[in-house]
């Protein structure tokens, strides 16, 4: 939307890179999530604000000051879904044993993905096809209206059907001193974690290249020839994310997931670890040729998502290995928190690396910046209690070792 609405891509690499800033601090608001009322409850008040922002955002857009006005929504926006993300994440794990939250996590992230990829796919076709008829401002406006009326029917849908486990239940409201001291425990806890220090370079590091690479796509993909782009228009670049990125996605991550729920981390690991990493030359390809052919980009897109849906599993699953106690909930809160700071400071400075490289010195740029990703990987390998924990578990016979009276 903001390279349709003419921003340059340096401004909207740091306008929307602090957008993640929500993501960063959310573990500062996560005990609140704890305390106050349902994980059930969060994810449906916050499902109907985000519909209600959106609408917002649909007029932000029309708006003399639009920037201003669609950053404030964007960080509503954020906010919200952060808080979302907190409930959501205590909920799979408050409902689901540990074999389970293995088995699911390829559909989990593989939903997480789709919904990138819906917002990057079908409605950027449909923003792309009713520009053309209303213009950009017009047309962009009445696409965000969607996914408003979406998240208001979702609401609706997940207030009627999600469970309520019996252990999804708020505790008794503290003493404000006993708040502070059990706010600061949670802090204090996680730090005081075997191996935390390993964990936060995992986290921080572990998603250096493709943060960035997520930040350039869009301008990539719709950069003139003669500025190293590969000139799609905006229904071209839905067209081409929203099918074959969808269908690399959705394959990448529920193999991923049944993999590992069959086999175990351990030995699908490296595999997953390659192959999430590897695809980024894919990008330098399509910026050394700037092949634009819609089968071609269509081709390396599907790489592309592939390798980041199969390989993001090993990083869910060991967010959830790390944070796993009795105050998981926050922990995964402030890990996530990490995780969000790790994309969003390398990638405020994204826009303007690709300037002072051109997108082929960026593309090579980011497969130098996979090697401290392969590094903590390697770091966590080494950790046998994370390649253990999610081992399958063994289930005995009926009747075995007992013995008759």
């Amino acid at each position: 939307m903001y390279t349709d609405l003419g921003l340059s891509p340096e401004k909207m690499a740091l306008v929307t890179g602090s957008m993640y800033l929500s993501w960063v601090v959310k573990p500062l608001w996560s005990p609140l999530i704890d305390l106050a009322k349902t994980k059930r409850w969060w994810i449906v008040f916050t499902e109907i604000v985000l519909a209600v922002t959106l609408l917002g955002l649909a007029a932000a857009i029309k708006s003399p000051s639009w920037l201003f006005w669609t950053q404030v929504c964007f960080w509503v926006l954020a906010a919200t879904s952060a808080t979302q993300d907190i409930s959501a994440d205590g909920f799979y794990m408050l409902a689901l044993n540990e074999t389970d939250q293995a088995g699911f996590t390829g559909i989990r992230s593989t939903a997480y993905k789709l919904s990138n990829l819906i917002a990057k796919g079908a409605l950027v076709w449909i923003a792309g096809a009713l520009t053309l008829n209303h213009g950009k401002f017009d047309g962009w406006a009445l696409m965000i209206t969607i996914p408003g009326a979406l998240f208001l029917i979702l609401g609706i849908y997940h207030f009627l059907t999600l469970p309520k486990p019996s252990v999804d239940k708020a505790r008794e409201v503290p003493s404000v001193p006993q708040f502070v001291r059990g706010y600061l425990a949670t802090f204090m806890t996680f730090f005081k974690k075997p191996g935390v220090g390993q964990a936060i370079a995992f986290i921080l590091l572990f998603r250096l290249a493709e943060g960035q690479v997520l930040a350039m796509v869009a301008p990539f993909l719709k950069s003139p020839l003669d500025k190293g782009g590969l000139a799609l228009s905006t229904q071209m670049v839905g067209v081409t994310y929203g099918t074959f990125g969808m269908i690399g996605i959705i394959v990448g991550g529920i193999l991923a997931g049944w993999l590992v729920s069959k086999y175990g981390v351990k030995k699908w690991y490296w595999p997953m670890i390659f192959i999430m990493h590897l695809p980024n030359l894919a990008f330098l390809y399509l910026a050394f040729t700037q092949n634009n052919d819609v089968s071609a980009v269509s081709v390396c897109l599907f790489i592309e998502q592939f390798g980041y849906g199969f390989g993001f599993t090993v990083f869910m699953l060991y967010l959830m290995y790390f944070t796993r106690g009795e105050l998981q909930t926050s922990h995964y809160a402030i890990a996530t928190g990490f995780m969000a700071a790790g994309v969003m400071l390398p990638q405020m400075a994204t826009g303007y690396i690709q300037q002072a490289l051109g997108f082929k010195g960026f593309f090579g740029y980011i497969a130098v910046c996979t090697l401290p990703s392969f590094a903590v990987a390697w770091m966590a390998w080494k950790d046998q209690d994370f390649l253990d924990y999610f081992e399958p578990k063994k289930v005995e016979p009926e009747g075995v070792g007992i013995t008759p009276e």
